[in-house]
This record gives C-alpha cells, sequence and structure tokens, in this order.
C-alpha cells in the first residue's frame, strides 16, 4: 500500500468513533527542481529531475483518487501539478499565493469529503497549512529541498492532523542558487 494512503488512514483513525465522516484530505507539495542556470529567468521550467519527481508525485497518489489540483501560475508549479491532473482526469486551477486566506476559505467550502492536491513553493505551502487551520510541522523549507509532502486531514468537528512525509528521489544536499522559490 502506498505511504500517502497509510498516512491518511493513520491521521483518519484518530477521528473519535461515531463522528461525521466529512472530511478534507490535502497533499501540500513544493514544487520539483527547476532550473536555475538562467539567474534572470523568473518562471523557469523544471529539470529532468523534477520532471520525473512529478511522475512520481502522481504515482504515489494514484490510488488516493485526487478530486482537484491546486497550483500557483508559474511554469514549475504547474508542470509538478500536472502529471497528477492528468491522471485524475481533472483540470489544475490557478491559485494566487499572495491571497491565501481566501484559497483557504475556497479549498475547505469546495472539497468536503474529496481528496486535494496544492502545489507551491518553499516560501508559501507552510503559510498554506496555517491558512487552512493547521500547525506548520517544520519552521521553514529550505532551497534545496524538493521531497517533502506534507499531509493534513480536516474533520468535520475542526480538528486537524497535519503529517509530513518524503516522496520520489532523495533532495541534492548541494545548495542551487535560487532567485524565486
Amino acid at each position: 500500500m502506498k505511504k500517502f494512503i497509510c498516512l491518511f488512514l493513520l491521521l483518519a483513525s484518530i477521528t473519535v468513533f461515531g463522528q461525521s465522516n466529512k472530511e478534507i484530505r490535502i497533499v501540500l507539495v513544493r514544487h520539483a527542481e527547476k532550473m536555475t542556470n538562467d539567474p534572470n529567468e523568473k518562471d523557469p521550467e523544471l529539470t529532468e529531475k523534477g520532471l520525473q519527481r512529478a511522475q512520481d508525485l502522481a504515482k504515489e497518489l494514484e490510488d488516493t483518487g485526487v478530486d482537484a489540483v491546486y497550483s500557483t501560475d508559474y511554469k514549475r508549479t504547474r508542470n509538478t501539478a500536472q502529471p497528477t491532473a492528468t491522471l485524475n482526469k481533472i483540470q489544475v486551477q490557478i491559485y494566487d499565493a499572495n491571497k491565501l486566506k481566501e484559497f483557504a476559505e475556497k479549498v475547505l467550502k469546495e472539497n468536503v469529503d474529496k481528496t486535494v492536491l496544492i502545489v507551491g513553493h518553499s516560501n508559501t505551502i507552510l503559510e498554506t497549512i496555517e491558512a487552512l487551520g493547521g500547525t506548520r510541522p517544520v519552521e521553514a523549507i529550505a532551497d534545496q529541498e524538493y521531497n517533502n509532502a506534507f499531509l493534513m486531514l480536516i474533520k468535520a468537528d475542526g480538528s486537524i492532523n497535519v503529517g509530513m512525509l518524503k516522496y520520489g528521489a532523495a533532495s541534492s544536499p548541494t545548495k542551487d542558487p535560487q532567485m524565486m522559490h
């Protein structure tokens, strides 16, 4: 069984017996590895390693049944989200990371009893967890970290569980120059 499903089941098992199962399951990831060879490029493509990580993410989520996929409007986030959207025959929906409160309200309103993938940036994913009502499981995401997946389970009673795991290949410990996260 895939580790995403196992973690969702673990988070769900914390539910008190007899409560409603109207929950929202959210997977949040930073975009995959991006090209960094041109410091003036504000919207770089994914590297080969990044394209592979995007495919790995889709495979990890294949048995989960993703109902909605959200991405910021950058090539690196859209291209990270697209394989999962394609596999689930849904469109990638664009959100504005500068309006996380409004975005969180939309996600919570439109996705009850659904599984959602949100792709963002190293400087927005943890803030998105907080906007959704969760507590960040780590203080920050380093520029060279691309393999973190954050899992949220938002239950009908308002309780929220947040977990974290690694997916795909290990991130490179070397620090690449980064212009945008």
